[in-house]
Formats: C-alpha cells, structure tokens, sequence
C-alpha cells in the first residue's frame, strides 16, 4: 500500500478516536479533581490531543497542597478513558 494511503487511513482512526474524548467526557471522568472548563485542543499533525483542566489544581502549582502539585500524574489516569 502507497505511504500516501496509509497515512489517509491513520488519519481518519485518528478523528474517529479524537471525537470519542472529548471536553465534558474528560471533565466527567476527573469530576471530583476539575472545578472549572475543560478545553480541548487536536494536534492532528501529531495523532495527538491536549486537554487543559481549569480549576483542578487547588489554586496553582504555588499555592497547592496536592503531592502532584504540576498535575501530571493526570496524564496518566486520562488513559483509563475506555476507547470503542
């Protein structure tokens, strides 16, 4: 198969998967951590997403009492998020 096509057929899994995680389905799964917006940003180039949680550090990396006070551990615990 042609490097063209199977970058096609990589890029539409991609948008599938993209349009199942999105911002309130995100917010869901952290509701007792995210008190604000969620936003979500695509990175198609990437094959890749950025998600900004408003409100889920307890008021700053400087003023949180949280033991993961840059929040990246949550990084991680998107990935419990079950695909279809």
């Amino acid at each position: 198969m042609p490097a063209h096509q199977v970058k096609r057929i990589a890029a539409q899994r991609s948008r599938r998967k993209f349009g199942q995680v999105g911002a309130g389905r995100v917010k869901a799964h952290f509701a007792g951590i995210v008190h604000g917006e969620v936003q979500r940003f695509l990175l198609p180039g990437l094959g890749a997403m950025n998600f900004v949680m408003h409100g889920a550090l307890g008021g700053g990396v400087t003023r949180s009492l949280a033991l993961d006070a840059h929040g990246k551990s949550l990084s991680s615990a998107i990935l419990d998020i079950e695909l279809g």
